[in-house]
């Protein structure tokens, strides 16, 4: 029985036929990007770099809540997409997040604020998952791949864009400690966090693009590491540090040439664009007997306490999809109402042990599907397309992985992005790896 999906499959659902099947040249064929995949792109734009929160005059208007519903009416009424739509048996990531989703829904009695629960479940964590679904669906060729993951890019650039030129009254500086400010869904934390995950994306597009391509790459990139300075978050410092290493390691020969022009570019626009607040805040890592994390009440290391002591009290239930901040306050006895500030901890005490170990298999699963992926790309046993995807996923979760320990995640759109990712990754290398295969059992049976 043949695969739902197929290397003809992407063809017929992206308009593009090879020359032994229409006579037609390539290049002519890929004229056109399918309407869907432009569609999930769109949505990739407003949904997870949460574009539209600089301008609130807009908030207002469901630009995302329209997308997804065009979206969706797209996929639905489309008897290609539709026919070869990926299965859930094939996408082992969206079956463990469809789990997440089962567990806090059951949970829901036992939340120590149960109607908030509820609503966060229907108002919020459904639709990250319905656009995991969604995205997944729309990663099918390589091309679509580079049109979303280019989005994303472009949503990051014209933030940074946004946060340097004062755009919008969500935007304002803390003049004292040369740091900026921004109100709304992403806090400069959060930012952070969003361009680390995009900056190997970006990186790994450059292998194979145009000259011009690479240039706009390049701007985006060096916009996105004067994001992470402007945020002076020490979180993002670290992550962009360890993703300058990863993309070094990760990189082709080839590719390597790059890595060092983007980091040595990074170095110096640290040196030039830093400013000494910014350094000053910097070393407080090195000096956390100071840090009011280690000293305050609502410092992370109390608050890890506290949450760690959730998790004693209800191992396998939690308290309750997002209710930390209520529970924190019973817990730490002193009625403060924070977030967990690491994606870990968050959905440990929330949904328990079992939320926990669902969100680990998200995060391993897809950290070996992208080795195992770039192994055979270098082996030349899978198509070479396939190598800048794999190495971005998996530099982009090992950077979420070290600033999402300082940050609370576990159920953000950023997250729910690099999951649909490694999904249609999975799906599409496992694809390619069935068909191989068959052609070889084909040959044999035609030798004999």
């Amino acid at each position: 029985m043949s695969s739902a999906y197929d290397a003809t499959t992407d063809y017929e659902l992206n308009g593009e036929l090879p020359d032994s099947l229409d006579g037609e040249s390539l290049p002519q064929a890929k004229e056109k990007l399918p309407v869907y995949v432009i569609g999930v792109a769109v949505l990739t734009l407003f949904f997870v770099t949460q574009l539209l929160q600089l301008v609130p005059s807009v908030q207002g208007i469901p630009f995302a809540k329209i997308v997804v519903g065009m979206v969706v009416l797209i996929f639905v009424f489309s008897p290609h997409l539709l026919a070869n739509r990926l299965r859930l048996k094939e996408l082992p990531q969206i079956q463990y997040i469809l789990c997440i989703l089962a567990l806090a829904l059951a949970t829901v009695p036992l939340s120590v604020w149960p109607s908030d629960s509820f609503n966060f479940i229907f108002q919020g964590y459904a639709k990250n998952i319905v656009f995991v679904y969604l995205l997944a669906q729309g990663l099918k060729t390589d091309r679509s791949a580079r049109a979303i993951c280019g989005a994303l890019v472009l949503g990051c650039a014209l933030i940074v864009l946004a946060l340097l030129s004062g755009f919008g009254p969500e935007v304002s500086l803390n003049v004292s400690e040369e740091r900026i400010n921004v109100a709304g869904t992403y806090d400069v934390n959060d930012l952070a966090l969003l361009f680390i995950v995009a900056l190997p994306f970006a990186f790994f597009m450059l292998k194979d693009s145009t000259r011009w391509q690479r240039l706009l790459l390049f701007f985006a990139i060096a916009l996105m590491v004067i994001g992470i300075i402007k945020s002076a978050s020490r979180g993002g410092f670290v992550g962009l540090v360890v993703i300058s290493l990863l993309l070094l390691i990760r990189s082709s020969k080839q590719a390597r040439k790059y890595a060092l022009v983007a980091i040595l570019g990074g170095a110096m626009l640290f040196a030039v664009a830093a400013p000494a607040a910014y350094w000053a805040r910097i070393t407080t890592i090195f000096s956390l007997e100071k840090d009011y994390n280690f000293t305050d009440q609502r410092g992370r290391q109390k608050v890890w306490e506290n949450g760690l002591k959730m998790i004693a009290a209800h191992p396998l239930n939690g308290v309750g999809i997002n209710c930390f901040m209520i529970a924190h306050a019973d817990f730490s006895g002193t009625n403060i109402n924070i977030s967990p500030h690491n994606s870990f901890l968050q959905i440990a005490a929330e949904l328990g042990l079992p939320g926990l170990l669902l969100f680990v298999l998200i995060i391993g699963s897809s950290l070996i599907a992208a080795r195992r992926v770039r192994r055979l790309t270098l082996k030349n046993q899978l198509a070479e397309e396939y190598w800048w995807l794999a190495s971005a996923l998996e530099v982009s979760f090992l950077g979420f992985i070290v600033s999402a320990s300082f940050l609370t995640h576990a159920y953000s759109p950023i997250f729910c992005f690099l999951t649909g990712i490694a999904a249609s990754l999975v799906a599409r290398y496992q694809a390619a790896t069935n068909q191989t295969s068959a052609s070889q059992d084909e040959t044999e049976i035609d030798y004999d």
